[in-house]
């Protein structure tokens, strides 16, 4: 019902286009999001329904690249838990072969996508990394990197943990999946590239320790925020003695 309601939404348009158009003295842009709509069916919509003139972002799917919808929402999660104390957790996850007969992981890693998606809550974010592409400073091909929203290390541990189960109940048995863990809580000036190498750092820790496993990072804010505090300590004491604070 969904896919005939877009269609005389966006025939209506083209109507009231043709209708009070002056001759195309000028252009507007619209958008609209629409859950579920792949870009395979966006196409087979657009040839069924006569829609050649509409055309749709890639940026409406639910599989996000790495790229700014993931980024954003690092920042925007990144300036809360400094703003209110909400903390944040992220996780890359990934599938690897452990055969040279095992089943592609690029192929498998967008099942475990719809699988992780399916267990999140509607604030949490998750999106696909740079499947078939060279990875970038922060990125690891083939992994998906899931945001849990005001939610602290040691929940999140548990919820990356149930997550895994669920994904080797349904994986094949020459796949192994493995993930890296990071939490933030705001207590330093951190940057999302600095987390996600957290993160990654700790997957290829998992995947050298033998794979089929959850490694947490430290806390890298946590561990700024100690480095600032030890800093001023020291420059407080050089002030007040004239002599620095021992090793």
């Amino acid at each position: 019902m969904a896919k005939f309601d877009l269609a005389d939404e966006l025939r209506a348009v083209d109507c009231a286009c043709a209708r009070h158009g002056r001759g195309g003295e000028g252009h507007l842009c619209l958008f609209r999001v629409v859950p579920g709509l792949s870009a395979a069916a966006w196409q087979a919509l657009k040839r069924e329904f006569g829609l050649d003139a509409w055309e749709a972002a890639a940026a409406a799917q639910p599989l996000f690249e790495a790229g700014p919808g993931l980024h954003l929402f690092l920042e925007r999660e990144m300036e809360r838990a400094k703003l209110c104390q909400q903390p944040l957790a992220l996780a890359l996850i990934a599938p690897e072969s452990t055969s040279e007969n095992a089943p592609e992981a690029d192929t498998s890693v967008e099942e475990i996508f719809a699988l992780v998606r399916a267990q999140l809550r509607s604030f949490d974010f998750a999106a696909l990394l740079g499947l078939g592409h060279a990875p970038g400073a922060s990125s690891v091909p083939g992994s998906i990197a899931v945001v849990l929203s005001g939610t602290a290390l040691a929940a999140a541990e548990r919820v990356i943990g149930t997550m895994l189960r669920r994904i080797r109940q349904v994986l094949e048995p020459e796949l192994v999946c493995s993930a890296g863990l990071v939490g933030y809580g705001g207590l330093a000036q951190l940057d999302t590239e600095a987390l996600l190498d957290s993160a990654g750092n700790a997957l290829e820790r998992a995947r050298r320790l033998g794979g089929n496993r959850l490694e947490v990072a430290p806390s890298a804010d946590a561990v700024l925020a100690s480095r600032e505090t030890l800093v001023r300590a020291s420059e407080k004491h050089f002030l007040f003695t004239g002599k620095k604070l021992p090793e």
